[in-house]
């Protein structure tokens, strides 16, 4: 069994040892309609979860070909999500950043076993804050760490205090910028969106897109934004890998094959 402690959570989702499962939220806006394919929960090590900084999760974003979400991603998989419960935030009377990485897993386990247990392909939430993608991270001077900055947000529930992006949602932790890419504690575990999404255009055929292009878009970003198209794609702390551009013009992100992919035809444009 692994050791939390000692653990080198890159390498071991390079060896294979990672678990995570696929599902797609659904966005709707102005006629456009964008699936987006997700961790059905958070990564998992040994059956547990593990927590992780913002650097470690952009690079294991780009060894699933993955992205790290935007705030409007983590609210679409709450209101979406098949299994509900409000978060662990504290346990006896502690903090979860005070906790051990197994307690906060066991209160999440037990939250999952009170809404009824997993049935295997419902998206199960929430079971932490994540690392995101904002347009403050591209404004380095305005921020404590600068460049290391990052952005955690998350905990949606029934009962936040605060308002999340997205209208009716409430989250534990709106977007904080109170951490470097070094920061970490249990509650921050490991969710990521696939690069690639499906998009239909106001009743046209089914696309393969890349979120990158999407948020970009004045037109489609809304979609997966709630600022609108969005500057900053990835912790800028992490090199970003170099793509394989064909001679076709068509574009091959490097993707491990360790891993399942989600079930539809994508990763390639």
């Amino acid at each position: 069994m692994v050791q939390i402690g000692d653990m080198d959570i890159v390498e071991e989702v390079r060896a294979g040892r990672a678990r995570f499962e696929w599902a797609e939220v659904k966005s709707e806006h102005q006629g456009n309609t964008l699936y987006v394919s997700v961790f059905r929960d958070a990564m998992k090590f040994d059956g547990i979860r593990v927590p992780a900084n913002a650097m470690q999760m952009q690079t294991i974003a780009d060894e699933l070909t993955c992205m790290l979400m935007t705030p409007k991603v983590v609210d679409l998989i709450w209101l979406q999500a098949g299994i509900r419960f409000d978060p662990v935030y504290r346990i006896g009377g502690k903090i979860v950043a005070n906790c051990s990485v197994g307690d906060v897993h066991r209160e999440i386990e037990s939250k999952i076993a009170s809404a009824g247990g997993d049935d295997g392909k419902s998206l199960i939430d929430s079971v932490g804050k994540y690392w995101v993608l904002t347009n403050k991270l591209d404004n380095p001077s305005i921020l404590m760490y600068k460049s290391r900055n990052a952005c955690n947000y998350g905990w949606c529930s029934s009962d936040g205090i605060y308002q999340g992006v997205t209208k009716g949602v409430k989250v534990w932790q709106s977007p904080g910028y109170r951490h470097n890419d070094l920061h970490a504690d249990p509650s921050q575990t490991i969710r990521l969106m696939y690069r690639f999404a499906r998009l239909f255009r106001k009743g046209g055929p089914e696309e393969h897109v890349d979120l990158h292009d999407v948020l970009r878009s004045k037109e489609l970003a809304p979609l997966v934004s709630h600022e609108g198209t969005i500057t900053y794609l990835r912790q800028k702390s992490v090199p970003e890998p170099i793509p394989l551009r064909m001679d076709d013009g068509t574009i091959v992100l490097p993707e491990t094959d360790i891993y399942a992919m989600p079930d539809w035809n994508g990763g390639k444009l």
